[in-house]
């Protein structure tokens, strides 16, 4: 898959992100997911808003030992191909914390929705 690479000048509009479902783990392994403490900023592009365009959009991520996204997939769709790149481009972004397992930091996926709602 090849990593895409854009520009984007529009402002950006904070939207939610929600974490999604969580694989079972072990009592002393933690999941890969979006460090919280860190903003997560949302390219919502303003042609979008325009269009009335809304919906989320589930992206699967990998996060190295690093907390670096390597590799990423839309899991699903919005239906929208520019708030599919724009939030490919917001993900990659984002800061994370890795992932344990047994105390150690190790690469895992983790998977990330990222909400676009226009303001009421």
């Amino acid at each position: 898959m090849s990593k895409i690479v854009r520009s984007v000048r529009a402002p950006l509009i904070l939207a939610i992100v929600l974490l999604g479902a969580t694989p079972v783990l072990a009592a002393d392994a933690t999941p890969a997911r979006v460090d919280s403490s860190q903003p997560t900023a949302i390219v919502y592009p303003p042609t979008a808003q325009v269009a009335g365009e809304q919906g989320t959009v589930i992206v699967d991520v990998f996060v190295g030992t690093n907390g670096k996204v390597s590799r990423y997939a839309i899991a699903k769709s919005s239906g929208f191909d520019d708030l599919d790149n724009a939030a490919l481009e917001s993900v990659m972004n984002w800061h994370y914390v890795p992932a344990s397992r047994d105390g150690d930091t190790v690469g895992d996926w983790a998977q990330v929705n990222v909400v676009y709602k226009l303001p009421n």
